[in-house]
């Protein structure tokens, strides 16, 4: 069923079992759990089923510190959340890479506060193999070995500093159109849009939510009572709403962490017969037609013993710099050429043609990595408020001395590994800074067994709250290096589990 907010008489009271606030890909894996479930359900969505201008106002923040995307352009108020922004090509459509956590991404930070995931890696095990049918994947297999064929295979490398893995790609339309659907063909679940959570009210001792106040774009104000509330509004909103409604603990809001990217390396081949054979780590389909992309990980030793932030490599082909055409005929002969055979463009897709190396003449590496929480980053209220009288968020993010230091080391170490497996010479561009816009925004609500460490307890649960959750990558202890959908739809999938054995109460 399908509500809307805004044209609900004002002052209207809503009721259900559970309440979840906010409709990207948590709030909607979780909201799916419960259809035909004995709970009824009130899944609340800021904005509406297509991207409106209104909602995104609301995303306005200020940002201290070193130079990060604002808070408005990194997020998105719609059905389906940012899920309807992604900008990776998956099979004809845009889309967005998956990957697992490492085992060793559970492991207590080397920086910032002690502890790490409060749960093992297996304990997620189950619940990725169903993420993975949640999100229109292919079987939950990540390594190498599992998608190699004779026309595809892995490189061959000397040492022990990489293991080649994979990626899989998958559409965002899970999330922006065939689960919304299902919810509003469901008799318990209701998706009610245009409805901006403002403040929760609870018991006076903050042991119990009651209610929520909820605004709209027209200015009409509603409440919803639930038996049971989860906040999957994303690492900057939920500590928003906890710090408004004086909920949570000292912790609300910080450890704030981002995936910087870093594009400083290039790979020029030992032999372009490299263009032929590394095929594997472009996106392709693979037999069963799940569309995977090969990528060289950082291995176990690399970062347990090593002590580097895990990391994956990319290897996105550099166009070489063709040689000016001659006279008329000449520069008249290769745009035939090029209406005919059309000139490949740097990114994936680029193995698709024959003798590659006639185009590329070197691999440009996208090294994606994982930062590590610090205490200092962290989200909290600006002076200035949006349209709903709501105070805005501000971002604290500073790259920190020690992460500088820690990248020059990693790029160090990357060129020398790559190397002496043979691969060919690495350059590096030393005084290319790094890009933190992933838009990937974790940590906030940090996960732990105790509330001196953490906002939220290992099933997300927040500290010294009887009926208030939070989903998504802001309960993320660390966020290793890998794209969150995967882990934040796991995590949704098994806090609904724990929901349906809890009961509504």
């Amino acid at each position: 069923m399908e509500l809307d907010a805004s044209r609900l008489p004002d002052g209207s009271v809503l009721d259900a079992d559970l309440c979840i606030v906010g409709a990207g890909p948590a709030g909607i894996a979780l909201a799916r759990e419960f259809i035909g479930h004995g709970l009824s359900v009130l899944l609340l969505e800021s904005g509406g089923r297509n991207s409106e201008e209104w909602p995104q106002t609301l995303n306005i923040g200020a940002v201290h510190g070193d130079d990060v995307t604002g808070l408005r352009t990194s997020r998105h108020r719609q059905v389906g959340g940012t899920a309807s922004r992604w900008n990776t090509p998956a099979d004809g459509v845009s889309g967005a890479k998956y990957a697992p956590l490492d085992p060793w991404d559970f492991d207590p930070p080397r920086s910032g506060l002690p502890t790490g995931w409060p749960i093992r890696h297996d304990v997620l095990d189950p619940f990725y193999r169903r993420a993975q049918t949640a999100c229109r994947l292919g079987p939950f297999q990540y390594e190498a070995r599992d998608w190699a064929s004779p026309r595809r295979a892995p490189l061959t490398m000397s040492g022990d500093a990489f293991a080649t893995r994979i990626y899989q790609f998958g559409s965002g339309r899970p999330f922006t159109a065939i689960y919304p659907g299902e919810i509003r063909e469901s008799a318990n679940v209701r998706l009610c849009l245009h409805a901006t959570v403002c403040r929760l009210a609870h018991d006076g001792r903050g042991e119990r939510i009651v209610e929520a106040r909820v605004g709209t774009p027209n200015g009409r104000w509603h409440t919803v009572r639930a038996e049971t509330f989860v906040l999957a509004g994303g690492a900057i909103e939920v500590p928003r709403l906890l710090l408004v409604s004086g909920l949570g603990n000292a912790l609300v809001g910080r450890c704030f962490m981002e995936h910087p990217r870093d594009n400083a390396l290039t790979l020029v081949p030992a032999s372009p017969e490299i263009f032929t054979h590394a095929g594997f780590y472009d996106a392709h389909a693979a037999a069963d037609g799940t569309i995977v992309g090969g990528r060289l990980a950082l291995s176990e030793r690399s970062v347990r013993e090593r002590g580097h932030p895990n990391a994956s490599l990319t290897l996105l082909p550099r166009l070489r710099v063709a040689a000016p055409a001659r006279g008329v005929l000449g520069r008249v002969g290769r745009r035939l050429r090029e209406i005919a055979a059309p000139p490949p463009r740097e990114g994936y897709g680029w193995s698709n043609r024959s003798k590659p190396a006639r185009f590329f003449d070197a691999f440009r590496i996208l090294v994606n990595f994982e930062q590590r929480p610090s205490p200092d980053n962290r989200v909290t209220l600006g002076r200035e408020r949006d349209a709903l009288g709501m105070p805005r968020a501000a971002l604290h993010w500073r790259w920190r001395t020690e992460e500088k230091e820690g990248v020059a080391r990693l790029r160090s170490f990357l060129k020398a590994s790559l190397e002496s497996a043979g691969l060919g010479r690495v350059e590096i561009e030393s005084t290319l800074p790094i890009d933190p816009n992933a838009h990937h925004h974790a940590g906030t609500t940090r996960m732990a067994e105790n509330p001196g460490n953490g906002v939220v307890d290992p099933e997300g649960r927040v500290h010294g709250s009887r009926n208030l959750f939070v989903a998504g990558a802001a309960v993320f202890p660390t966020v290793g290096f890998a794209n969150p959908t995967l882990t934040v739809v796991a995590l949704a999938l098994r806090l609904a589990d724990h929901l349906k054995a809890r009961g509504s109460g």
